[in-house]
């Protein structure tokens, strides 16, 4: 009986004492003032009967010190009274505003009265960037300061929350208060242009190829692709060229020529929403075709809309039988260049050069054999939502590589949705001897969507009658839903016969004055484009089908070309039946070119922990080949294909690739009967800032610089692969501009001498930005020293731990347990619970032996604290 009393009474005795460390850690939300305002205009504050939702919850909540066991009696325990404690000081917090993160801010606490908790303000400028309506600010007056006043004095029914342990800043305000705003708003005034940094991105490749049917005959290519870029307060400058070189054979010499793109200045101007260029640049195609020009231009960016309110983006692709090379054109002019491996392959990454006009795609084999086709790259149809616009402004030379004539041009475009219904769009160019004007209206009806635009055109020339014509479109667009039918006619046009678009007036003009014939500067008569999705029954895959045709008023030529197809899969198998059908006719020369392919493709994925492989076919009516391609881990893949003509001519392609933290490398090598070809590939980025250079393996635009010092072996999971490197950086060499980017580290993989403080910020970067977030971390050894007193007893938990120097390294865990995070091996800390000399001892320590045993992953010791 007695021993089941004792024991009771120890039960009892442990339940006691864990509830009460359990009250003070999880007794009352964690509910606090704050704000990042300066305390230099902070009126007088009422401190009773306060008016918030905070305030008026339970200031106090009472806590009996008998719970506490031993000297723990003594610890001052006032702070837990009103909620999660806040000391004075300056914190750096995510501020989200009715739960919507609206940014990074530097909020300053200052305390009232003894025992509570710090507080901050707000002045009206800083409600008025959170989103607040001004006629729901109380007392506001434009152009007056006013002062510092709590969140619920400025708007009624408001109140704001505090996480200590998140840094968190929740400031919620009546929805009735509030500006509207769509969903997926991300308000400017967080937009961050980055700091001031440059760059150079690369694409290059060389490769060399044996014909065997001229003798061996060497050929050695190489080209590289560069973008390159230097930000500067808040404005960016960019250039983009092309380097090609060959090397000389029998009957040429070698070759070596750069190609400049582009090269301008930009800055953007969320005001307006739009971007100022001012250089060598390319308009866009929404209403006229796309040109390239030496001037200015001011137009409108869509990518500063939410989410919700974007719209359409274009994609190639195409399919290479070998490793080969794929070239992308508009206008006669290279503006992408890349290569691929066997099989299919799709291209969403081209560098805007603008939405509108015909992209020309070579697909350059091995073997030398050339596919090319033509992708429609326009904007199909011209709706936009209520109230939503585009502009844009040129003014400047007309460019191009193979026209020498460079008229002054000016060209304006506008678009507004009027309405649920209705959206009007048009514009003007006006050169030398050349106007063109468009008028349209787009319509939302209850069978699609419809867009319908007249261009007129004028062009006088010095040779010959001026020509004045017109031009007329219709798109359509309709999605069954129903029957998930996506029926897209991409564009009917017509024009009469003295219709001239301005690069074709410009480049007759320019023929005109060489004295070239102008005859194959073909002047379109009619174009029709057609595309047709259709999803089948769950479980019985997909149709589509494609069609366009063309001809022209002074040639005896037409062109069209069809392509249906059927995907599915099965039980892991991906496969798809394809037809494609060319016809070329020539009337004037009674030529017919007819070609038709049928392609049947297999893919089967196999997937063994951290390394997959994927088997494919391709098979053709002439042609079958059979491939393997895998990834191993998240920096390695390869691939091997066998392509055969049924007997002849037999073909082997490998290739594989490497990525690393500095460049992504890879390789490639071709055999045939007629052909050898090997190729090496290299592609990265180099950003240049104030603290020296990163390299990376991707190509960037809008980057994120991550500073994370003595962090090295972190992994970034914004990116496959990447990680910190020893000076304690990485580059993130993507991400979407004016939207939110949640930047995060994973710890695993660096030293455990160093511990993040955090490891997931957010940042929305303005669009070509290079942006800089930086991780606090601390550094020093995690060493846990089992101590009692000198009487035996364990030490007060949570009290507080300081160093020989007086700076606070760690604290006292349950179970007498005191962890250090120092990098002093050997100190002798004092262990605080109170001011008096009976309420504090010192322990001393020597850990130095452990740390000397690499083995040793964990760093413990005992003493006592005395």
């Amino acid at each position: 009986m007695h021993k089941k009393i004792q024991k009771y009474k120890w039960i009892i005795k442990r339940v006691n004492y864990y509830l009460a460390f359990g009250v003070i850690t999880l007794s009352v939300p964690m509910m606090v003032e704050a704000n990042d305002t300066n305390f230099s205009n902070v009126e007088e504050l009422k401190v009773a009967k306060p008016k918030t939702a905070v305030e008026n919850a339970p200031k106090e909540a009472a806590f009996d010190p008998a719970f506490l066991m031993g000297d723990a009696e003594k610890i001052d325990i006032d702070r837990f009274k009103y909620g999660n404690p806040v000391l004075p000081g300056d914190y750096n917090v995510d501020v989200y505003v009715n739960g919507n993160w609206f940014g990074k801010r530097r909020v300053v606490f200052k305390a009232t009265e003894k025992d509570q908790n710090a507080f901050t303000c707000f002045n009206t400028d800083q409600l008025i960037e959170y989103g607040v309506k001004v006629n729901a600010i109380n007392d506001y007056k434009e152009n007056k300061v006013i002062g510092c006043r709590r969140l619920d004095e400025w708007v009624e029914d408001s109140f704001y929350e505090f996480d200590t342990s998140k840094l968190r800043l929740d400031i919620s305000i009546p929805q009735l208060s509030m500006q509207k705003n769509a969903q997926g708003y991300v308000d400017p005034s967080v937009w961050n242009r980055g700091i001031n940094a440059g760059f150079l991105s690369y694409n290059a490749s060389a490769y060399k190829t044996f014909d065997r049917f001229n003798g061996n005959n060497e050929k050695t290519n190489a080209f590289m692709s560069l973008n390159t870029g230097l930000n500067l307060a808040g404005w960016q400058l960019r250039h983009n060229g092309q380097w090609q070189w060959r090397d000389k054979d029998a009957q040429n010499d070698s070759e070596n020529s750069y190609e400049s793109i582009s090269t301008y200045v930009q800055r953007a101007f969320p005001k307006y929403r739009g971007v100022l260029t001012i250089g060598d640049s390319y308009t866009n195609g929404e209403v006229f075709d796309t040109f390239g020009y030496r001037g200015v231009d001011f137009s409108s960016d869509d990518r500063m809309l939410p989410n919700s309110m974007l719209g359409y983006a274009p994609r190639i692709r195409g399919n290479a039988k070998t490793n080969a090379k794929v070239e992308v054109r508009q206008q006669g002019q290279l503006i992408y260049q890349t290569t691929v491996s066997p099989g299919s392959f799709e291209i969403n990454d081209l560098y805007p050069t603008g939405f509108g006009g015909e992209l020309e795609v070579s697909v350059i084999e091995a073997t030398g054999e050339v596919q090319r086709y033509a992708v429609p790259y326009s904007s199909v149809v011209q709706m936009l939502r209520p109230g939503i616009s585009r502009y844009a402004l040129t003014i400047g030379e007309f460019r191009e590589r193979d026209i020498d004539l460079t008229p002054f041009i000016v060209q304006g475009k506008y678009q507004l949705g009027i309405n649920n219904y209705l959206t009007g769009y048009g514009g003007v160019q006006a050169a030398e001897k050349y106007v063109g004007v468009t008028a349209g209206a787009a319509f939302a009806t209850p069978i699609g969507a419809f867009a319908l635009d007249v261009t007129h055109s004028n062009a006088e020339f010095d040779r010959r009658k001026t020509k004045s014509g017109q031009s007329y479109r219709i798109s359509y667009s309709k999605l069954v839903s129903p029957t998930n039918t996506n029926l897209t006619l991409a564009a009917y046009r017509y024009s009469t016969e003295n219709f001239l678009k301005l690069r074709d007036a410009i480049l007759t003009r320019d023929l005109d004055n060489r004295g070239i014939s102008s005859e194959y500067v073909g002047q379109q008569r009619s174009e029709f484009q057609v595309t047709l999705n259709q999803s089948l029954p769950q479980g019985w895959g997909n149709i589509y089908a494609t069609g366009s045709w063309l001809d022209y008023w002074n040639r005896d030529e037409s062109t069209r070309q069809y392509q249906v197809g059927y995907s599915n899969s099965y039980a892991g198998l991906t496969y798809g039946l394809s037809a494609i059908k060319r016809v070329v006719t020539d009337d004037r020369y009674n030529r017919r070119n007819d070609d038709t392919e049928y392609m049947l493709t297999l893919s089967l994925p196999l997937t063994f922990k951290k390394t997959s492989v994927n088997f494919n076919s391709i098979t053709t009516q002439d042609n079958i080949t059979m491939g393997v391609s895998g990834i191993v881990g998240d920096r390695f893949n390869y691939g091997a294909s066998f392509s055969d003509e049924y007997g002849e001519n037999p073909s082997m392609n490998l290739n594989a690739q490497y990525r690393s933290n500095y460049a992504t490398v890879g390789g490639s090598y071709s055999l045939a009967d007629k052909y050898q070809q090997a190729m090496v590939t290299a592609r990265g980025n180099i950003v240049a800032h104030s603290k020296g250079l990163l390299f990376g393996p991707d190509q960037g635009q809008t980057m994120v610089l991550v500073h994370a010092p003595e962090a090295a072996g972190a992994k970034v999971n914004n990116t496959t692969g990447l990680t910190i490197n020893k000076a304690g950086y990485a580059v993130i060499p993507y991400v979407t501009p004016y939207r939110l980017n949640d930047i995060t580290l994973d710890p695993q993989g660096m030293s455990t001498d160093v511990e993040l403080d955090g490891t997931s910020q957010r940042i929305a970067p303005y669009a070509g930005a290079i942006t800089k977030v930086d991780f606090a971390t601390k550094s020093g050894k995690a060493i846990y020293i089992t101590s009692n007193g000198v009487d035996g007893k364990p030490l007060p938990f949570a009290a507080q731990v300081f160093d020989s120097k007086g700076e606070y390294v760690g604290m006292v865990a349950q179970g007498s347990l005191v962890y250090l995070r120092t990098d002093t091996l050997a100190d002798t800390v004092v262990v605080k619970w109170g001011e008096a000399e009976t309420e504090q001892c010192k322990i001393q320590y020597d850990v130095s032996g452990q740390v000397s045993d690499s083995k040793q992953n964990m760093i413990t010791a005992e003493a006592t604290c005395q």
